[in-house]
């Protein structure tokens, strides 16, 4: 058992794609594997547009059929004066099923040998002669201290492993999004096809995606830059403005929020005995 093991080769905080790919690859190479996730479930809760495209995942991965909500071959894009784009990609993209996706990454970093473990929450690292040494935290109400020759910090946008240990991961407000996404149904949508609308009516320094989840289902969001935000109307209103205008008969089934970091990635991702990945080294990709 993995409370029994005091010592690790590595220990992953953050159980997302980014962190259970690296739990993955680094079981795969023979290190002792320890990931921990805050939440109760891998994949819960979704907070991304399930966008990627079929190059991209394939360097990881070969694509799983039960991770696929939609295949994309179309893009359509509004410009700010309403003229509209369509044209065919070049290469096919994926709208996924993230829940499904997470889990079986989280799988297969368990296969490789890795110890993943949910409903661990990280609350400070380990520090001796000012060195990082593990991780210190509370699963299931109980105190946890586990030592590591490196400590990845995979705990998403709102990072803190890379600030307990040193590392300026702060993001200026003009270089954030602040995003909202419904999953919504009973709508019309071309279930082949991602939409763009890039204007300030509905997303001021951003923009408004819908991503088709089938016929009647989609991912609807936008991310705005935080300067918009203080005008007083949020990114919820856009969105909501939104809804009303194209699809009033829509029906809710999820709502999602969060920061979107759009500048580039954190200047210092490693250190001593430390990395960071994913979201939490600011490698997102807005677009």
């Amino acid at each position: 058992m993995w409370k029994e093991q005091r010592e690790f080769d590595c220990i992953v905080v953050g159980g997302g794609p980014a962190g259970s790919t690296f739990a993955r690859t680094a079981a795969q190479g023979g290190l002792s594997v320890l990931l921990l996730e805050k939440d109760r479930d891998i994949g819960v809760p979704v907070r991304c547009g399930e966008a990627v495209s079929d190059a991209g995942l394939r360097i990881f991965f070969e694509p799983n059929p039960r991770w696929i909500a939609s295949t994309i071959t179309r893009i359509k894009l509004v410009a700010p004066n309403e003229t509209v784009v369509e044209f065919d990609l070049s290469e096919k993209g994926y709208i996924l099923d993230r829940r499904i996706f997470d889990y079986d990454l989280a799988e297969y970093a368990t296969k490789a040998g890795a110890v993943v473990v949910t409903k661990a929450y990280v609350d400070g690292l380990l520090i001796e002669d000012d060195k990082v040494v593990g991780v210190k935290g509370t699963h299931i109400g109980e105190r946890f201290e586990k030592r590591a020759k490196i400590v990845i910090g995979a705990d998403g946008v709102e990072s803190r492993v890379g600030r307990w240990a040193g590392l300026e991961t702060t993001c200026k407000l003009k270089d954030m999004e602040s995003g909202i996404q419904k999953t919504v149904t009973g709508i019309d949508v071309h279930e082949h096809m991602f939409e763009f609308y890039l204007s300030k009516r509905w997303a001021p320094g951003g923009y408004l995606w819908v991503f088709p989840k089938g016929k009647n289902k989609a991912n609807i969001g936008l991310g705005i830059t935080g300067s918009y935000a203080k005008d007083g109307k949020a990114a919820q209103q856009y969105l909501d403005e939104f809804l009303e205008w194209k699809y009033p008969q829509a029906s809710v089934l999820t709502t999602v929020v969060g920061g979107i970091p759009v500048a580039k990635s954190v200047k210092e991702m490693v250190s001593d005995e430390i990395m960071l990945v994913g979201d939490a080294a600011h490698t997102v990709n807005p677009v």
